[in-house]
């Protein structure tokens, strides 16, 4: 390659004074030597686009060495690179053309370069216009810098930022975006989309017999099936968990929405190989149509939620769509939690206190803190006139952290005062397994530190600790180094098994209300209150009962071995105010020590 300008013969010709010959050369030496070791590429360019030097970054950078020899025009070079979207560079857009075209420093544009070993560079180029004494374009210089290390860090920090890492596809929050993007489309063109909620069935099975690694494959599988089953145009992405949400566009009618759906539902159903083992794992999909629906995507998601929960009511292993003619009633449900969130930040909200006794010996043992609404128009409200309305929404986690938070104050309260009990709360499963549950109560524990931690007991409903074996129980264990004691609440109403049982290792088993309350009536009853009991001590755990009204109960249930009961029979739920007198005029009942005779059959 010659390092001057192409004519430079004609300028000897013209030039009547001899050119140092040797002096020239070394110039030419010189500077080839000061831009042989720079990092950058660096090219030179006659006035008609032609090349007239390339220093040896240059040739590293390009994937095709040959299309950089000296008289190449830049429209060789310019083939070999692609745009950030993947597309030819457009020949308008190369920097050196704009540079020769118009006489001024061209825009940087950043370009990939597929090389012949396979590897992909990525080069941000610049071209500047060389000016010859009479103001015109004599040459272009350009330079290339190779920010392939910079454009691979920006595209991983993109996709954890906008995609699930276990699964690959699209998460929550491109997955809004894209409903963005599709609803807009759908209203220029009217044309109709859906929005869907898929749940797995049977998910948390397999994640706890075969392991998280096996539950973490079978999500991977689950992906694909979804991406194989929907078009390229559709979306399909997982917003966490089992939880999948699907974007389907283009869609004439009704009907092929639901055929889609009918074939993801049998794409799904098919079995998968875990760990050598056949698996069989179902889905319950919601979805919603738009332009039936609303406009707004949150609007779409919570209605497909909806829609998801009636297909598990349903029977699981189908979909259901949303009917608009219920929205009325998702916004009437919808302003109530409004209110409830109203009412939890203008402190509305009370506890009661039942005690839980220990029949046995004759005292107190600990309380069960119970939320009402003291609603200044309708009075004083039962937490089921509410919380199975917001089981669903956020502010049933604001409203647990409250109780818990209140719950220990009092604690304080009435150990200073003499009475050391525990004081045991309900937490619903969404802040369990999806509120950050473990920090929130790290931090309502260090707000209370008056309060003491092994006085603090915790109790979930089984059913709710079920949805997630694994997580439930490494939360048990976490906090049971803090002192902090669990129980399972309204036992023997769900689907536990021994193994789920060991493995959970609650503290404390409490016995459903519906069974005690029955049980002297009701043999199968009492066969499960018994079972319960002698689960209760075969796993050396306390068992407490619930629903005891009567004398009976009492003396019916020390004879099954359980101590320790809380019911109308003992007390009801009491106000704040009203603890201090219950507790220094508590008296055992002398008829709880009486012979319980015979056991009803």
């Amino acid at each position: 390659m010659n390092a001057l300008p192409n004519g430079q013969e004609r300028n000897e010709v013209a030039n009547p004074e001899p050119i140092d010959r040797p002096a020239v050369d070394l110039a030419h030496q010189r500077i080839t030597a000061i831009l042989a070791p720079l990092e950058e590429g660096l090219q030179l360019w006659d006035d008609a686009g032609h090349l007239i030097y390339a220093n040896p970054a240059t040739h590293r950078q390009f994937c095709a060495p040959e299309a950089l020899g000296s008289g190449r025009h830049w429209t060789e070079l310019a083939c070999d690179c692609r745009t950030e979207s993947g597309e030819p560079c457009p020949v308008d857009d190369f920097p050196v053309a704009h540079a020769l075209r118009g006489g001024h420093k061209a825009t940087p544009l950043l370009l990939r370069i597929n090389r012949a070993d396979g590897a992909a560079r990525w080069l941000r180029l610049a071209a500047h216009p060389l000016s010859a004494p009479d103001g015109s374009t004599s040459g272009v210089v350009s330079i290339t810098v190779d920010v392939t290390k910079l454009v691979e860090q920006e595209l991983r920090l993109e996709q954890q930022a906008h995609f699930d890492a276990l699964t690959g596809l699209p998460n929550r929050a491109l997955f809004s975006d894209r409903i963005d993007r599709a609803l807009a489309h759908a209203r220029r063109h009217g044309e109709r989309l859906a929005v869907c909620l898929l749940d797995l069935d049977g998910f948390k099975a397999v994640n706890d017999e075969f392991g998280h690694q096996a539950g973490d494959l079978l999500l991977r599988k689950v992906a694909r099936r979804l991406k194989d089953t929907l078009r390229s145009e559709d979306t399909a992405a997982r917003i966490g968990g089992d939880e999948f949400a699907l974007l389907i566009g283009d869609l004439s009618t009704a009907g092929q929405c639901e055929y889609v759906l009918k074939r993801i539902l049998d794409a799904l159903a098919a079995p998968y190989i875990i760990a050598d083992t056949e698996v069989r794992v179902t889905a319950s999909i919601g979805a919603t149509l738009f332009p039936g629906d609303t406009v707004d995507p949150d609007q779409l998601l919570r209605h497909a939620d909806h829609a998801m929960y009636t297909a598990k009511l349903a029977g699981k292993n189908r979909f259901s769509l949303f009917d608009p003619t219920l929205e009325s009633r998702v916004r009437a449900n919808f302003g109530l939690v409004r209110k409830i969130e109203d009412a939890l930040s203008r402190g509305q909200f009370i506890l009661h206190y039942q005690p839980k006794v220990d029949c046995l010996h004759g005292r107190v043992v600990g309380l069960e803190a119970l939320i009402r609404w003291q609603h200044p128009v309708l009075g004083l409200r039962m937490p089921g006139e509410f919380l199975p309305l917001i089981e669903h929404e956020d502010v049933i986690v604001g409203i647990g952290n409250w109780v818990i938070s209140e719950a220990l104050r009092q604690q304080a309260r009435l150990r200073s005062a003499g009475h050391d009990l525990s004081i045991s709360v309900n937490i619903a499963a969404r802040q369990l397994l999806r509120g950050q549950f473990a920090d929130q109560l790290d931090a309502i524990l260090a707000r209370h530190a008056d309060a003491d931690p092994r006085r603090l007991e915790i109790e979930i409903l089984e059913t709710a600790a079920l949805e997630d074996v694994g997580a439930v129980s490494r939360l048990i264990s976490d906090f049971r180094q803090r002192g902090v004691r669990f129980a399972l609440d309204d036992f023997g109403t769900g689907y536990s098994s021994l193994v789920h049982l060991k493995h959970l290792g609650a503290d404390v088993l409490k016995i459903d209300q519906t069974f005690v309350r029955d049980m002297l009536d009701d043999p199968g009853d009492l066969a499960i209150v018994q079972g319960v009991i002698g689960l209760a001590d075969a796993f050396h755990r306390d068992v407490v009962a619930e629903g005891v009204e009567d004398l009976a109960h009492v003396r019916t249930l020390l004879g099954a071995g359980c101590h320790i009961m809380q019911g109308y029979g003992i007390s009801r739920p009491l106000p704040a105010e009203h603890l201090d007198l219950w507790l220094d005029s508590f008296a055992p009942d002398p008829g709880w020590q009486s012979p319980p005779g015979l056991l009803p059959h």
